[in-house]
């Protein structure tokens, strides 16, 4: 099993929701500094264009496996973080509501550290143990 065996799409999913969390904050804290600037338009990170797109361009590898040589090959699976994020104006900057769109997004960010760990742990316990 090589390296790049090693991680599966849900923890590949894991990241590349993570990078988007990363971004996401990068934009939130923009737009909070720039609260006060005159005319300044708020920037935000368009999700579900995002996900669309990476759903169609073949991300999600196959459920089956290849068996027999007679049977059509898989196609491999592309990186979810080579998804151009796609920003969207989010209009006028109002205080209230980027603070909870940053604890939302940090809420998120913090599940998403959790589920990665848990998949470590798996992986942890699968390589200290499996020696037996």
């Amino acid at each position: 099993m090589g390296p790049d065996q090693l991680f599966d799409v849900t923890t590949n999913l894991l990241e590349a929701n993570m990078d988007r969390r990363v971004r996401s904050n990068n934009l939130i804290s923009r737009n909070i500094s720039n609260i006060d600037t005159p005319n300044y338009r708020g920037t935000g990170l368009e999700f579900e264009k995002q996900l669309a797109t990476a759903l169609e361009g073949g991300v999600l590898p196959p459920t089956m496996a290849r068996t027999h040589p007679q049977h059509l090959p898989l196609e491999e699976p592309k990186p979810f973080s080579n998804a151009a994020p796609q920003y969207k104006d989010t209009g006028p900057v109002h205080l209230d509501i980027e603070m909870s769109r940053l604890a939302e997004n940090n809420i998120m960010f913090n599940a998403m550290v959790k589920l990665l760990n848990k998949k470590f742990d798996k992986l942890k316990s699968v390589i200290t143990e499996g020696g037996r």
